[in-house]
């Protein structure tokens, strides 16, 4: 059904309900970038689980790179589509209720496969619904609110995305670990079910100079958006940057799990592992299984690479399948890093470092635009740069002193967040915004993180997660080339769009 797209207040006016709006549509984003993570922060015990992968499977990182990729495509895909209805006048609130529901449904059932192709399949479906949402949020809050306020809200609306990852990472590997399974850490998304519900009570908003009789054709935006540099620009800066927050942020806990995870088999462990405490959810192990560990428990402390060398030496490929996850889990050292514990870190640093670069961007770009032209690209290039020498440092750094490097790339890295959607907001006209909005969401995932995840696991199959990172990191140099590059262009481009949105407006 389409929606009363009539225009409440000037151009200069924000709409009286674009507070309560934006609060919504933060919390809704927040449960997005949740729902995202929370893969990410189990990874280590999906690639353990031997009902999803054989124990001599050789390409089993590349296939849980796949699994965030799926997510993706289905994402990146069913954008368009979305830009499209949204383009012809189609309720907003409909469209987002109805995608909130099904990456809800999707994300939680993910914890009720019992088989890789079940994950793959709600992953897919994970992205169906999230598609439905991301185009038409951002070109909402871009309509209700004036150009001199979009700095700012867009900012306020994408500090979800540092902070819903972080709670992805932190809620993921914590509920794991109390659970001893990964997958009650799936169905805390359930709860996205109540912000979707809430969604169909709200009131329309309007859509400034919006004519679905006369709205471009997705072509014609297309065609529009290859002729706007600073769009093109900002856009291919964005796909390098996603390249490397997407690979890398899917393959975090993995990397440090193995790197600075050290396991060590133990009578208590014996003990723990046949006779679990009451309410622990973990998976009983038989006596003779037991049998067999008795001669690993010789006070050797093993790496990742060498405790399951270890246990497929004494084990049949059966029981390594069944009770791999299980004892790798429980035989974790005293001081290693946890799941929990590494979840724990990360996400207590990209909540940290990226809300407060995604404050600090913003601020700076608003600070800098009437002081210097280009002042959007600047500053995101000037992040990426900032963090290119952090994020090469923290490969060779020990832990903990590591995740020092960690905040700082991170922090350089997310500076790009409020302004990059700022700019992009800014450089086309409200009627296309929706549209350029999916196109930019289709290109920066399937030329960024679509591909990244499983060219990470490849490289790491073949050889190493250390040796995929240093290559993945070479995308940071190229986003913050393109983006200072843009900075020429961005003056003439936004001048453009409002002069042809004025024109629009008769």
């Amino acid at each position: 059904m389409a929606a009363d797209v009539s225009t409440a207040g000037g151009a200069d006016q924000k709409w009286p309900g674009a507070n309560k709006a934006l609060a919504l549509l933060l919390l809704i984003n927040l449960f997005n970038y949740i729902d995202r993570q929370v893969l990410s922060a189990v990874l280590p015990r999906l690639e353990l689980d031997g009902t999803l992968f054989a124990a001599s499977d050789p390409d089993v990182k590349f296939k849980l790179g796949l699994l965030t990729s799926a997510f993706l495509v289905a994402y990146m895909l069913f954008s368009p589509l979305v830009g499209w209805l949204d383009g012809h006048g189609y309720r907003r609130w409909w469209i987002l209720g109805l995608g909130v529901a099904a990456w809800s449904l999707a994300s939680g059932g993910s914890g009720f496969a019992t088989a890789y192709g079940m994950l793959f399949l709600t992953r897919c479906v994970v992205g169906v619904g999230e598609g439905a949402y991301g185009p038409v949020a951002s070109a909402m809050i871009a309509d209700i609110y004036p150009p001199r306020n979009r700095g700012a809200v867009m900012a306020i609306f994408n500090l979800a995305i540092p902070v819903g990852s972080a709670l992805g990472f932190v809620l993921g590997g914590v509920i794991a670990d109390l659970a001893n399974d990964w997958r009650p850490a799936f169905w805390f998304t359930f709860s996205g079910l109540l912000l979707g519900a809430v969604c169909f009570l709200q009131k329309e908003p309007p859509r400034p100079t919006m004519n679905a009789a006369t709205a471009p054709s997705y072509v014609t935006v297309l065609k529009d958006r290859f002729g706007n540099r600073s769009f093109m620009l900002c856009c291919a800066g964005m796909t390098a940057a996603t390249f490397v927050l997407g690979g890398v942020a899917a393959w975090v806990p993995s990397y440090v799990f193995q790197r600075e995870g050290r396991f060590e088999l133990t009578a208590k462990v014996l003990d723990d592992l046949e006779h679990p405490k009451p309410g622990d959810l973990r998976r009983v192990v038989p006596a003779e299984v037991i049998e067999k560990l008795k001669p690993l428990a010789d006070g050797a402390v093993r790496e990742m690479a060498e405790m399951k060398k270890a246990l497929a030496g004494v084990l049949t490929p059966t029981e390594t399948a069944i009770y791999q996850e299980t004892i790798v889990v429980t035989a974790t050292k005293v001081g290693s890093p946890t799941l929990g514990s590494i979840g724990m870190t990360f996400g207590g640093i990209v909540i940290v470092a990226g809300f407060g670069a995604t404050a600090f961007g913003a601020w700076l770009g608003e600070w800098l635009t009437p002081k210097v032209k280009g002042a959007y690209f600047l500053v995101i290039g000037g992040g990426a740069l900032f963090a290119l020498p952090s994020y090469f440092i923290f490969l060779y750094t020990p832990f903990p002193f590591g995740w020092v490097f960690v905040f700082l790339a991170v922090f350089g890295l997310f500076m790009h967040t409020g302004p990059a959607f700022t700019l992009l907001a800014n450089v086309v006209t409200s009627e296309t915004r929706a549209t350029a909005f999916a196109i930019n969401i289709l290109v920066i995932h399937a030329l960024g993180d679509v591909i990244s995840p499983p060219f990470i696991g490849t490289v790491a199959d073949r050889s190493s997660l250390h040796t995929a990172f240093l290559i993945t990191g070479v995308m940071i140099i190229l986003a913050g080339v393109l983006w200072l590059w843009g900075a020429r262009y961005l003056e003439a481009d936004t001048k453009r769009a409002v002069e042809a949105e004025a024109l629009a407006r008769g």
